[in-house]
């Protein structure tokens, strides 16, 4: 793929995830709010089957809002999407949707927008961004000039918000080494909270070692083989596991985790490290739902491009709690680590009873939930796990 011509579907999940940081720059700056206290969530369910918000931001005590991405579309299919998802507005505490479009700086838009006013809830005020506004509002929050939406373009503005997220987090003399490493495993504003609250530089986020009451949340695609087994277009599947890791991975950074690795079509991710804290559970749970939104939305898009319906869609989940070790994968590395335990293989064993959108976690994580969390689960039979023993486990009824 030539820098000229980057591929449509990946310029639409990158631009989803920079007008998400784009939101919650322009909150930290205008609302003086913490980064974490602005909710930025991808993929988000609208009550309707096969409805999905490429966005919902809600800021600490400010009115929520949509973001949606309809970059490369026509006209015509730009609001036949749009009216699928927003003739009625799905959250009535929202009273505006953010429309970002290649189309906002044609000449026909004015007619598009009234078309689209027509068709949309009237709760819903639109603003929208084009290209101009956007490549304004990239040079302004990273001080990058760039003439469009190019490759190199692009892989630019992505190095652009690895520095600035970095410096957020360990101030502006911190050594780079580190940022590729950490900035995928957390977000930057839990790194910034450890570099605050524990004094921690960037060589100490990652210690080899034993580390106690670590929650694991895994969830794997279901039916993941059929699906790629019934489609053609190999660039399809690509996408598809694409839309996922990245959706999976912010869901993790966003809920407070860490995001451990991907295994093929299974996400793993951690709460609780370095150190448990108030919350982490519910935090866990949090995340969990919100991987089940993310796996329905990737599901939903795939099935729609192949001929052959499929049994199962969305993902199936697993959460345990144990003690883990960190290890280096390779003799004295600062940049590569991975967990291992028996609540690795727990979970892993519990996201394997689970059914299709469902959520089956083990005794200790259930009875470490708030009373309101708790209630949620229903007590399944003891489950048979190979090489774990009989394992007391609760369904998720939410």
């Amino acid at each position: 793929m030539s820098d000229g011509a980057p591929d449509l579907g990946e310029v639409r999940l990158f631009l989803e995830e920079i007008c998400g940081e784009l939101c919650r720059m322009d909150h930290v700056a205008r609302d003086h709010l913490a980064a974490e206290a602005i909710k930025v969530r991808r993929e988000v369910s609208l009550g309707r089957s096969a409805a999905f918000a490429d966005l919902h931001v809600a800021p600490d005590g400010a009115a929520p809002y949509f973001v949606e991405v309809k970059w490369g579309y026509s006209g015509r299919e730009l609001i036949e999407r749009l009216a699928r998802k927003y003739e009625h507005n799905p959250d009535s505490d929202a009273r505006r949707l953010l429309l970002v479009s290649d189309l906002v700086d044609g000449d026909d838009w004015s007619g598009t927008l009234g078309r689209l006013r027509e068709r949309l809830s009237p709760d819903l005020a639109i603003e929208a961004w084009g290209e101009r506004e956007l490549l304004a509002r990239v040079q302004a929050g990273f001080g990058l000039d760039l003439d469009g939406f190019s490759g190199g373009s692009l892989r630019l503005i992505r190095d652009a918000v690895m520095r600035a997220e970095w410096r957020s987090a360990f101030g502006t003399a911190a050594d780079e080494r580190m940022m590729p490493t950490l900035l995928w495993h957390f977000s930057p504003w839990t790194l910034a909270r450890l570099h605050r609250e524990r004094g921690f530089g960037p060589d100490d986020v990652m210690q080899p070692g034993t580390y106690r009451d670590i929650i694991i949340v895994i969830a794997d695609l279901c039916a993941f083989s059929s699906y790629v087994r019934d489609t053609r277009d190999d660039a399809l599947v690509r996408l598809a596991l694409t839309s996922f890791y990245s959706q999976a991975r912010q869901a993790v950074l966003d809920a407070g985790g860490m995001m451990d690795k991907f295994v093929g079509d299974e996400v793993i991710g951690v709460f609780g490290y370095p150190t448990p804290r108030r919350g982490d559970a519910e935090a866990a749970l949090g995340c969990a739902r919100r991987l089940i939104d993310i796996g329905e939305s990737v599901s939903d898009h795939w099935q729609r491009r192949i001929d052959r319906v499929q049994d199962a869609k969305g993902v199936h989940l697993g959460i345990a709690m144990g003690d883990l070790n960190l290890m280096r994968l390779r003799a004295f590395s600062s940049r590569h680590y991975g967990f291992i335990g028996d609540a690795v293989n727990m979970a892993a064993r519990l996201m394997a009873t689970a059914g299709p959108g469902e959520i089956v976690v083990s005794n200790r994580f259930h009875q470490t939930l708030d009373d309101a969390a708790a209630a949620q689960f229903a007590e399944t039979p003891p489950i048979d796990a190979k090489n774990v023993g009989r394992i007391k486990a609760w369904r998720f009824n939410g």
